[in-house]
């Protein structure tokens, strides 16, 4: 199970980079979203759902743990923040996605995938970071 974890972990560390980076990198090379950028965020859009719903998984095994204490500490705030805002982040991506890809005519937001771009590579950046220090 460690193997796994790590794996996962991992994967979205180098999903954050690759998300950021694209982010901001896109911005120069096709802005208007009409060439390449747009054939790059085809391929990203399901790993960003596959590592949304990794996230989703670890939050809500984390939050199980810390429900059997019912102190109010960081750690309790911490771990309910990354679960419903990791549950609503997950609706409006696939809410986003579907419009973008299956929905004619297309009907995504610009500035809900500005708010996903912005803030998974954070989320997943932490959680991975959190898999990678967790000792078991």
């Amino acid at each position: 199970m460690a193997v796994v974890m790590r794996a996962a972990a991992v994967y979205m560390l180098l999903l954050a980079v690759v998300v950021a980076g694209h982010f901001l990198a896109n911005q120069f090379y096709d802005p208007a979203l009409e060439g390449t950028s747009l054939t790059v965020w085809r391929v990203i859009d399901p790993l960003m759902v596959a590592g949304l719903v990794m996230v989703l998984v670890f939050a809500f095994a984390r939050k199980r743990r810390l429900d059997a204490n019912p102190a109010v500490d960081r750690e309790y705030l911490e771990t309910n923040v990354v679960f419903y805002y990791s549950a609503a982040l997950l609706l409006a991506l696939l809410w986003n996605w579907f419009g973008f890809e299956w929905v004619e005519p297309s009907n995504s937001a610009g500035w809900i995938w500005t708010v996903i771009d912005v803030t998974l590579p954070l989320l997943l950046a932490s959680t991975g970071i959190r898999l990678l220090r967790s000792p078991s």
